[in-house]
């Protein structure tokens, strides 16, 4: 099988869900998010807007303006979670939102395809990334709420999806395997 530096990355990339405390640099946070900015997307649009929140009382304000527990967390939460979870963010430094123009040809794609470009490049630089599919597309999802997003969302957008990054507090030794007989070849 054919190797590189791209792919190793790829394949020993992992969803971190404890990080250290300490804080990412800037060079890297930017280099991070310059490589989201060339993912792929519709029609070469570049329909996304990325909030980068790297400070204590920015994290609380995130919290404070999704409110009490979103409707869509109880369905999509694992089992037994609390809201706001999680409140700590993993103890990752750094939160990076994604949102999306919905008027943009496949404006969830672009989006989706720029999280991938995040959390390869945070890797790639030693950093560790998580999605957090509860801080995501319906947490801002009543009246109240949805007045709130306009300090993390521009005006017009909608969240696609929050990331956390920082420096992961362990590395796991071995990767899980990937599933077989997930592939058709004609």
């Amino acid at each position: 099988m054919i190797e590189n530096e791209v792919l190793r990355n790829m394949k020993t990339r992992f969803s971190c869900r404890k990080f250290k405390s300490d804080p990412v640099e800037k060079d890297k946070l930017e280099a991070i998010i310059d490589a989201a900015k060339y993912a792929a997307n519709g029609h070469r649009l570049e329909a996304w807007h990325f909030t980068i929140i790297t400070t204590a009382e920015g994290k609380q304000e995130l919290l404070d303006a999704v409110g009490p527990e979103p409707e869509e967390f109880r369905k999509l939460a694992p089992k037994g979670a609390a809201w706001p979870f999680p409140s700590d963010f993993y103890g990752a430094p750094a939160v990076i939102m994604i949102s999306y123009d919905p008027n943009a040809p496949w404006p969830e794609a672009g989006a989706f395809l720029a999280a991938g470009n995040i959390m390869n490049a945070a890797h790639s630089l030693g950093l560790s990334a998580c999605a957090l599919t509860v801080f995501s597309k319906d947490v801002f999802g009543t009246e109240e709420t949805a007045r709130n997003k306009a300090k993390f969302i521009p005006e017009g957008y909608r969240l696609y999806l929050s990331m956390v990054v920082g420096y992961p507090a362990s590395i796991p030794a071995k990767k899980a395997p990937r599933r077989e007989n997930v592939e058709t070849w004609l």
